[in-house]
């Protein structure tokens, strides 16, 4: 595949842009990652999205066919080994260690030598240092590292976007390496721990092994508590998970294109000084980007009120962070957290719906619709699951937004590989919360058994995160 990419002409015929005449390199896999350049821009757009993930598809789909049998499960049953290693390099914060070496051939196997010894404060820890080599080399294997030379090691465009921007003495002077950040280090450092030490314990959650004390999900096997996940962060010594919850809720952002909820509704329809509430909103990251997009003057058309609903140990962390960004909309009561408000404008459930199984999945839909009015909207933003079949139930064939198929044949229809992502979150719900990441014909039975009606979705460019506008019924 060529390492250029033109803007002359898309697959859908014409140039779209002041630079459609141009030829740009597609992003440097051996650069940082920088949303801002003109590169990464154009590989966000449409065309560039729609054909990358072909290639994906493609690609994994190639790979399942042409690889021995053996080797190809072989290496699906080990792949437990990458997110073990991704831990380990996002604890050590090796990617700050690498973005600090003036010459990136300095020897970082030295530098984690010395930092395993400062961690144990009380004694210097004996780190094999050739041992450390192995999990970096496979990293390296599956491109998220480079080996540059023997046992030295650079960091990658893919591993760049764990690199919290702080300096290697910050990061470990104090345990807030994630506040100020993309929020992605967060994720994957909640991802590669307590979710990865869950996913162990599946198979005894659905054949009904249980402890003695009765726990209520595979996370409750695996860290042996009957505390739900949510209630865990508040146990002594564990505020860390609470935190690191909460600024990987900000790195879920890039499930979407950026600003997806600005075009997600029809914003200025509403009248000057609607309320609109964001319920289970964690600290606010996307009543933030409303509340700029539409905040000021009440005068000003398109002026909305915000509330931020969630759990009071949540509220604490939220108001932090509003009072650090955004403290004027706090003073002025623009923006409010834990408010009650019956017949908003808008009800806003990010990521809300698929912690829960569907029983409790209705009764969140159930209150909701009894505190509507007529005119109230309600958008659900979830992954939603696109079929490995080929069919579209005709329930969903005139609902706007709904697609049957995402790639032709010979592909799978739902874009194999290049859609891992929304099915790994669906097993991560389950073990998390009894909850699950739904397809959008049991979306809509969910909205109708709640008295909602879902009447249009729409998609983040090259993502199965959809944002779905309900009716009361």
């Amino acid at each position: 595949m060529s390492s250029t990419f033109s803007t002359q002409a898309s697959s859908y015929g014409t140039p779209s842009s002041p630079l459609s005449n141009l030829q740009h390199d597609y992003p440097s896999p051996y650069l940082p990652y920088a949303s801002s350049s003109t590169a990464e821009k154009l590989a966000a757009g449409p065309a560039a999205s729609a054909a990358a993930t072909r290639i994906i598809a493609a690609a994994g789909q190639i790979t399942s066919i042409v690889q021995k049998p053996f080797l190809f499960m072989s290496d699906a049953s080990m792949m437990y080994t990458l997110p073990a290693c991704l831990r380990l390099i996002e604890h050590l914060h090796v990617v700050e260690i690498l973005r600090d070496a003036e010459d990136e051939r300095q020897r970082l196997l030295s530098e984690l030598r010395i930092i395993a010894e400062l961690q144990s404060q009380s004694e210097p820890v004996n780190v094999d240092q050739s041992a450390l080599a192995h999990p970096l080399r496979l990293l390296s294997t599956h491109h998220i590292l480079r080996e540059i030379a023997p046992d030295t090691f650079a960091l990658t465009r893919v591993a760049s976007l764990l690199d919290s921007g702080k300096s290697v003495a910050d990061v470990f002077a104090k345990y807030k390496k994630y506040e100020d950040t993309s929020g992605i280090a967060a994720f994957v450092g909640m991802c590669t721990d307590e979710l990865f030490k869950s996913a162990a314990y599946l198979t005894e959650a659905f054949t009904g092994v249980q402890l003695p004390l009765a726990p209520l999900g595979t996370f409750n096997l695996a860290f042996n508590t009957p505390v739900p996940f949510f209630e865990c962060g508040r146990e002594p010594g564990k505020s860390f998970r609470l935190e690191r919850f909460s600024q990987a809720m900000i790195g879920t952002s890039g499930w979407e294109a950026p600003g997806a909820i600005l075009t997600s509704f029809d914003w200025l329809s509403l009248p000057r000084g609607s309320t609109i509430v964001d319920v289970g909103g964690g600290i606010g990251s996307t009543t933030m980007i409303l509340a700029r997009a539409f905040g000021g003057s009440s005068r000003r058309r398109g002026s909305f009120r915000f509330i931020i609903q969630d759990r009071p140990v949540v509220v604490g962390l939220g108001l932090d962070a509003w009072r650090a960004q955004c403290p004027e909309m706090l003073e002025s009561g623009q923006v409010v957290f834990h408010d009650l408000n019956w017949h908003p404008a808008v009800y806003i459930l990010r990521v809300v719906l698929h912690d829960w199984p569907d029983v409790r999945a209705r009764h969140v839909l159930l209150n909701l619709r009894l505190a509507s009015g007529p005119e109230t909207r309600l958008i659900i933003a979830d992954h939603v699951l696109p079929l490995a079949c080929w069919t579209l139930d005709s329930v969903l064939a005139h609902l706007e937004g709904a697609h049957g198929t995402l790639a032709p044949a010979p592909l799978l229809p739902n874009l194999g590989k290049a859609s891992a992502t929304p099915f790994s979150m669906d097993i991560v719900m389950h073990i998390i919360f009894n909850g699950k990441e739904r397809t959008l014909r049991e979306l809509c039975a969910l909205a109708l058994s709640s008295g909602w009606r879902i009447a249009r979705v729409t998609y983040s460019k090259g993502s199965h995160f959809g944002h779905l506008v309900c009716e009361p019924v």
